[in-house]
């Protein structure tokens, strides 16, 4: 008797442990897709009912640009690149809507959105050296005084121009971005299936090469674009570094922003087994989805509307480039050490 009653005592404990764990809000622990809609109830299906509706309209906002895109008087290289851009819209809205549903897979969602993101950015640098090949006359000067290095006015910014040597340098500040990022949330997936808890514990010793390397990326990114467009107003390329560095945004910074809401305020409730970190987890999400369906339109609008604007003008281009007989100058020629860069 008595051993049977000294069998069933850890029985009881191990019970009583696991309540404890179901009922508390410890940060480490997120909840199955069982728990988070049987605590969310009806609003936790209405929420991802309008994510699924929402994320289809983004799918097919990208689908019907990249299909128009390839209508275009482009070239092969524009096209391609155009379609890997406008993809990590769809594909970013869906890795929110998989993080919502299935909570536990916040990591994973992270990073295929970062893997994904930092792809485009670098399909955008080729995107954009690919336009200033057939665009520019003359080998532009760089703008190094841009963001995040304009906040220092004392640096000594020597006078370079958009030459071979240079652009190797740009693209490699890019290119980094995308093998690092992959690095990274490689590392931090391995350590969250060995243990969550070692996330938390290296999870911002990582994050600070990740932040480096996002600003380096960004900093050649962002010279480029500058670059060209004092030369080459009208391709908008502006713009399309605009909307693209706009995902990065939002999917870096906001999930900073709202993870230190949710550990330094008391904004979001521990109702059990919904932690304040689950909450954030869906607010972040849910804003992502409908972020991206803003991003994906407006940057439609701007690769198609793009088609219009040559069209309208490339009538006074006919006029500049034929002398006074009619005929057509075509001893017009591209930089070359700009075309030599992206042959």
């Amino acid at each position: 008797m008595m051993d049977n009653m000294m069998d069933t005592m850890p029985q009881l404990k191990m019970k009583e442990f696991d309540w404890r764990v179901q009922a508390s809000c410890d940060e480490d622990i997120m909840p199955s897709t069982e728990q988070i809609l049987g605590s969310l109830g009806s609003f936790g299906i209405g929420l991802i009912v309008i994510s699924v509706m929402i994320t289809l309209v983004t799918l097919y906002l990208s689908a019907d640009a990249v299909y128009k895109i390839f209508f275009q008087k482009e070239t092969r290289s524009y096209k391609k690149y155009s379609a890997i851009i406008l993809s990590v819209y769809p594909i970013a809205s869906l890795c929110s809507l998989l993080a919502i549903a299935i909570p536990r897979a916040q990591i994973l969602s992270e990073a295929l959105t970062q893997i994904s993101l930092t792809i485009a950015l670098f399909s955008l640098y080729l995107l954009l050296i690919d336009v200033g090949r057939r665009k520019v006359t003359k080998a532009p000067p760089l703008m190094l005084n841009v963001l995040p290095c304009c906040c220092w006015p004392c640096l000594p910014f020597p006078a370079l121009e958009m030459t071979e040597t240079n652009l190797s340098w740009l693209r490699i500040s890019v290119l980094q971005l995308p093998i690092v990022q992959t690095l990274v949330y490689i590392v931090i997936l391995f350590m969250a299936m060995e243990e969550p808890m070692l996330v938390t514990q290296y999870g911002t010793f990582l994050q600070t090469f990740a932040v480096i390397s996002i600003l380096l990326g960004i900093y050649g990114l962002t010279i480029t674009t500058r670059s060209l467009q004092e030369v080459a107003p009208e391709t908008n390329l502006r713009r399309k570094t605009v909307v693209s560095q706009m995902v990065l945004l939002f999917s870096k910074l906001q999930g900073f922003i709202i993870k230190s809401i949710a550990n330094w305020t008391s904004l979001f409730p521990c109702s059990p087994p919904l932690s304040p970190n689950a909450y954030a987890s869906v607010t972040y999400n849910a804003l992502m989805v409908i972020e991206m369906l803003m991003l994906c339109y407006a940057a439609r609008l701007i690769y198609i509307e793009e088609e219009k604007e040559d069209d309208a003008s490339a009538t006074d281009r006919i006029k500049d480039r034929t002398g006074p007989v009619g005929v057509t100058n075509n001893n017009e020629q591209l930089p070359v050490h700009l075309a030599a860069s992206t042959a």
